[in-house]
């Protein structure tokens, strides 16, 4: 499991996915000024990273908890990404990144 709080911009540690082929990952956003972009990325080769959404990033516009699932992947690990913020500074990130095999 990762559990971490971002504040700025930036990547959590990795989480290995090592037999494990489902991850979810829960993120409660807090003081949000305007908006905040995210996602979750994962790696097949442990080095290039890419977005597990197709349908692109993720965008945030009120204080609350959301959550990322995704089932039947063979990856080597996955992180969550805070891209961005607008309007401000002040928004926090507390995230939590689990995996299973079933």
């Amino acid at each position: 499991m990762v559990k971490q709080q971002l504040t700025a911009p930036g990547s959590t540690s990795t989480y290995k996915m090592a037999g494990r082929n489902n991850v979810t990952a829960q993120y409660t956003v807090a003081a949000i000024d305007t908006t905040v972009v995210v996602r979750l990325e994962g790696t097949q080769d442990g080095t290039n990273y890419f977005n597990l959404d197709e349908n692109g990033d993720t965008t945030i516009t009120a204080n609350g908890t959301y959550g990322f699932k995704v089932a039947n992947i063979s990856l080597n690990d996955v992180k969550f990404t805070f891209v961005s913020e607008t309007g401000g500074t002040a928004a926090t990130i507390d995230v939590v990144i689990m995996g299973n095999d079933y």
